[in-house]
């Protein structure tokens, strides 16, 4: 059975009932559960920019970290054990958003970080980082809004 769940929480452990990220303050924490399925992708990518926007990030920046995730998915599924759900962790702040995409995976699978996918995702976002469990794989992004130039 396919199923997407979510949670909202101003704590990392809360879900449901905060109102941290529904007040428009643009700080908390949202989690979203998907099958690890590349046809799903399109729902983080949408919560992503959406998201980001509550962040008040500019309409280009939205758009490199909608494409970050994309890139984050497409190394992470490949290497999702079977009939695994895709995690997408999202810690909102002013001006910056944090996102963890994680798959559950076989102990010392790791994404390559040597392709074209890894160089976008390094261009793209202020920072990325991997990090991995004898059990799931999860790769960090987080991006800032940029100041102004005159």
């Amino acid at each position: 059975m396919n199923e997407i769940t979510a949670g909202v929480g101003s704590d990392p452990g809360e879900d449901g009932g905060s109102d941290a990220v529904s007040t428009g303050t643009g700080t908390g924490t949202v989690q979203l559960q998907v099958p690890a399925d590349s046809s799903y992708v399109a729902v983080l990518r949408t919560v992503t920019a959406g998201l980001a926007a509550r962040c008040d990030l500019t309409l280009d920046e939205i758009e490199d970290l909608r494409i970050a995730v994309d890139e984050a998915c497409a190394l992470l599924l490949p290497i999702a054990a079977s009939a695994a759900q895709l995690t997408a962790r999202f810690e909102l702040s002013a001006g910056q958003l944090v996102i963890g995409v994680s798959v559950p995976a076989h102990d010392g699978v790791e994404p390559s970080r040597e392709g074209f996918g890894w160089t976008v995702l390094d261009a793209l976002t202020n920072e990325v980082h991997v990090t991995g469990t004898d059990t799931a794989m999860t790769i960090t992004l987080t991006k800032r809004r940029e100041p102004a130039r005159q």
